[in-house]
């Protein structure tokens, strides 16, 4: 069973057949990526490859056109370009210019081969789980989608008060408890926000969802790690409060909600594909960013 579930999961061969056009997507605060850039559009003059980047073209309309798109900067970088992964996938390669990272675990003096190897056919690529987040208001006409790697985070602004929050999965009601918010995450997400939550490290090509409460007033209330074709609904229910929640993906698009809002996280149709290190594997990753024993 082990194994099936990781040949489902995972794409072994290949770029997309037909096409060589990278999109680049640089953090422009970071010199290095910019250097690198400079040195991306050279290597692909010499190969044949044609090249979108975010700095001639910030918008990143051209995603659909790339058959790969190359990250130069960090995890939140990546986590960008995720949230542009709605109706179709394009592979994305992330490269780390500082300290190793979960997703941009290649380094910046393996990109060129990692790029030989992706348009040679020899990248592995390992897809995972997206969440998709309907967030809507009919007394307040707002009905907003978001696109989330890691979580989806539902957070006490400021001084307010403690928020109540009603949790059910599938139609069936799971708890209601008082807090600092709750988190929906990936198995990606799980070494993020979750983590520090009290949730467990989830293995990223399971697919599963994880429900972590943020400082609950229940001491036996815990993390629940539910299947991914569940539907998670999230409601506030501090009536006549005027307590108000803020509503995150991935840390980088907020929205305020209140007591009107329903919530609804579910598993996007869309996964992500990520090319993995030829040269490193997770659980390298996983000791070195938590320094663990070896």
């Amino acid at each position: 069973m082990k194994s099936k579930t990781l040949k489902n999961r995972k794409q072994t061969k290949g770029s997309r057949k037909g096409l060589r056009v990278i999109g680049i997507v640089v953090n422009r605060g970071k010199l290095e990526a910019l250097k690198l850039l400079k040195e991306l559009h050279r290597w692909s003059e010499t190969h044949g490859i044609s090249v979108f980047d975010s700095v001639d073209e910030p918008s990143l309309e051209w995603i659909p056109k790339c058959s790969l798109i190359v990250c130069l900067g960090g995890d939140g970088t990546l986590l960008a370009v995720a949230r542009r992964m709605t109706k179709q996938s394009v592979p994305i390669l992330g490269v780390n210019l500082g300290n190793l990272g979960f997703l941009t675990e290649i380094k910046q003096k393996e990109v060129f081969e990692e790029l030989d190897n992706f348009f040679s056919g020899r990248s592995e690529i390992e897809e995972r789980l997206l969440l998709s987040c309907l967030a809507e208001s009919s007394a307040r006409k707002i009905r907003k989608r978001f696109t989330a790697l890691n979580d989806v985070v539902i957070s006490r602004e400021g001084l307010a008060r403690l928020l109540r929050l009603k949790v059910q999965v599938s139609g069936e009601e799971l708890t209601s408890f008082s807090g600092d918010g709750v988190i929906v995450a990936t198995p990606t997400g799980s070494t993020a926000y979750s983590l520090s939550a009290g949730g467990a490290v989830v293995h990223p090509i399971l697919s599963v969802m994880m429900i972590t409460p943020i400082c609950p007033h229940a001491s036996s209330l815990r993390p629940m790690v539910v299947a991914s074709h569940e539907k998670i609904r999230i409601n506030l229910q501090n009536a006549g409060q005027g307590i108000k929640a803020l509503l995150s993906a991935d840390g980088q698009e907020n929205l305020e909600i209140d007591t009107t809002f329903s919530v609804e996280v579910t598993r996007s149709d869309v996964p992500l594909r990520l090319v993995k290190s030829s040269r490193r594997g997770y659980f390298e990753a996983l000791r070195e960013n938590f320094k663990f024993p070896s």
